[in-house]
């Protein structure tokens, strides 16, 4: 009896505060108990929605891009417009034409993604926040493409 009364007293947990190791029926699990669904946890995002959303973000720094070397290498050629003459000037000018195609090039990738998105959304069993995310970027940037465009035609 004594002895276990040292084996007890050796204990440095105070009575209470530590695991109880004496029980026999007490099983040690690593990890916490599952919850009954995890259909949540075991979707993948789609493979299509984070391609969207990703063409989306490349497009936007690509038109961010885009005119920004364009006004830089523009102001340093040309300068101050003071003549009609010189607006058709500025319209034949490389960096123009570069700054035009570069922004179609955009423009090509939103639709890509648009697309991307779309069928990312329209996929059973995955995870659709790329899916969405990639779709609005893609759709707000065509959105504002045709802006412009019809800006452009009405202030003639």
């Amino acid at each position: 009896m004594d002895n276990h009364h040292n084996q007890n007293n050796n204990n440095s947990y105070p009575s209470g505060s530590g695991p109880d190791h004496s029980d026999p029926n007490h099983s040690f699990t690593p990890y916490p108990p599952t919850p009954e669904d995890r259909s949540l946890d075991q979707l993948k995002h789609s493979g299509p929605g984070i391609a969207s959303f990703v063409i989306g973000l490349v497009s936007i720094i690509g038109y961010i891009l885009t005119i920004f070397i364009a006004t830089l290498a523009i102001n340093n050629a040309i300068g101050v417009v003071t003549t009609p003459i010189q607006v058709e000037e500025i319209a034949l000018h490389p960096a123009v034409v570069l700054a035009s195609l570069s922004i179609l090039v955009c423009l090509v990738l939103n639709l890509a993604g648009l697309i991307l998105g779309v069928i990312g959304l329209v996929l059973k069993n995955r995870k659709k926040v790329f899916a969405i995310i990639g779709t609005m970027l893609s759709g707000i940037m065509i959105l504002a493409f045709a802006g412009l465009v019809i800006a452009g035609i009405y202030m003639i």
